[in-house]
């Protein structure tokens, strides 16, 4: 066990809570970190403090998150798809420069049929995407890298990715 307090953590997302900025993605993230860890009184305290800002501020979605620092930097967000019922995502993302980064965590906690529905869930939603973008699969495999050159690289490594619901972690 950590004995460090996660005290700044709580005080940092209620500083975005009270902005409305702090996505289900965030609120979960902080959520499994209290719960592997005994709370002291004080992070208690900021705990339900944070909670009834949450309550009362509606807060903005992951993906609008995600297309304000994306756009912020002057990309795209090309396809994400974030669950608010595990802690899981995966996005696909184009930079000012034409380049694009993929990103993924599947939660291991839930079943490995909740993974594996996720999985599928996501790639039918990206296979519908890369229609639209008029791109296919590549049949080679595509290994992970920072940024790559092309829509279709990038779209098919997540694809890859998501074949194997088991071994993604993030």
């Amino acid at each position: 066990m950590n004995d460090m307090t996660i005290l700044p953590n709580i005080e940092e997302a209620m500083e975005d809570a009270r902005n409305g900025k702090l996505s289900p993605y965030w609120q979960n993230n902080l959520k499994r970190e209290c719960l592997h860890r005994k709370l002291s009184a004080e992070e208690r305290q900021a705990l339900s403090e944070l909670n009834r800002i949450l309550s009362e501020t509606p807060q903005w979605s992951s993906e609008e998150e995600l297309r304000h620092d994306v756009e912020n930097i002057g990309g795209k967000v090309r396809f994400c798809h974030f669950w608010d019922e595990h802690y899981s995502m995966v996005q696909l993302t184009e930079d000012r420069n034409g380049k694009y980064s993929t990103a993924y965590v599947l939660d291991t906690e839930p079943t490995p049929d909740v993974r594996k529905a996720a999985a599928l869930q996501a790639q039918k939603e990206l296979a519908d995407c890369m229609q639209v973008w008029g791109v296919s699969l590549l049949d080679t495999s595509v290994p992970e890298q920072m940024k790559y050159a092309s829509l279709a690289e990038a779209a098919s490594h997540l694809m890859q990715v998501l074949n194997d619901p088991e071994h993604v972690t993030g």
